[in-house]
């Protein structure tokens, strides 16, 4: 649907709140923002708000980001988020540690390459002179939230209870780099990082970010790994084409259990989605090491600690995908 066709409706809808319009239109909340479109786009659009008579510095490219929020179905981080974004929002230094994971994880949502700022007080004070930014991501979260949409959270537990994440949720690249304190201003930046596997020193964590579906566009040959779902409780991962059992990460991966480390699988069906976003992906949480087979790649089966259920492994296809 086109942004003329999308402001032609929302002056018919006549309301400046996005949940009347997608109840009023019936649209799924990504038609508004396919491409670089905005809720705040399509009401300057329709003349139901006025368009600024200059730029204000920084807000088109933070509007272009509201996208990324799409996949947020959870209160605590919603919430959090909100929290950060109110005109009186809390100085980040003035947060407790785990608030401030949550804070990097909108910082690096938001400026995925650090938007030029020196530190994440400075950045995320800029919002506050971000009243349409901060107006749209709140009605986006307060949508995405709604009772029948949320799901039931399980937050990590045990050595990784202090990382804002919850098993059976969506995250993108950047919320998950910033949630494990791997994103960092001055380090790595999320807008830089394109691998498939982290190892997290700091928490002992080997990261797997799997995409099912390797299109022969977005992936070369030498990377499309043979990853899939088994069952609920088991997936097949194929490392690195430079791991070999013997090797330093092959016996991490084979030995992590005694070693003290640990692993989290996360995964997503493909690159992008429908509307040629990328895919957040979802986090099947800590696994276990069973077996494998070959070398450079080394075939893995992975048992995870937390079923999946009915409403994600009845959708993932149970063969190998290239």
């Amino acid at each position: 649907m086109s942004a003329k066709s999308l402001a032609l409706e929302a002056k018919k809808v006549g309301s400046l709140q996005l949940a009347d319009f997608l109840t009023a239109t019936g649209h799924d909340v990504a038609d508004v923002y396919r491409g670089s479109g905005s809720w705040t786009a399509v009401l300057r659009r329709a003349e139901l708000i006025a368009t600024p008579d200059a730029p204000i510095p920084g807000e088109a490219d933070l509007l272009k980001r509201m996208h990324s929020f799409l996949h947020v179905q959870d209160i605590e981080r919603a919430d959090a988020y909100r929290q950060f974004t109110a005109d009186d929002a809390p100085s980040y230094d003035d947060l407790r540690e785990f608030d401030q994971t949550l804070a990097r994880m909108l910082f690096f949502n938001l400026w995925d390459k650090a938007g030029g700022f020196a530190s994440y007080t400075q950045g995320l004070a800029s919002l506050r002179d971000q009243c349409a930014v901060r107006s749209e991501l709140g009605q986006l979260l307060t949508y995405l939230t709604r009772s029948d949409r949320l799901l039931p959270e399980k937050p990590l537990s045990g050595p990784h209870a202090h990382i804002p994440l919850s098993i059976h949720h969506a995250y993108n690249r950047s919320e998950i780099l910033a949630a494990m304190g791997v994103a960092r201003l001055g380090g790595q930046l999320p807008g830089y990082f394109a691998q498939g596997v982290l190892w997290d020193a700091a928490n002992r964590t080997d990261a797997l970010l799997i995409t099912l579906n390797k299109s022969e566009r977005d992936f070369s040959p030498t990377v499309r790994y043979r990853d899939y779902l088994i069952s609920p409780t088991h997936f097949h991962w194929e490392s690195q084409n430079s791991t070999a059992p013997a090797s330093p990460t092959g016996q991490r991966y084979q030995r992590h259990a005694q070693q003290g480390s640990h692993v989290l699988l996360f995964m997503r069906e493909s690159k992008d989605t429908p509307s040629g976003k990328a895919m957040p992906w979802l986090l099947l949480g800590p696994a276990t090491y069973e077996k494998h087979t070959g070398s450079k790649p080394m075939a893995i089966t992975w048992r995870l600690h937390h079923p999946l259920p009915e409403r994600i492994h009845s959708r993932i296809p149970r063969t190998p995908t290239t």
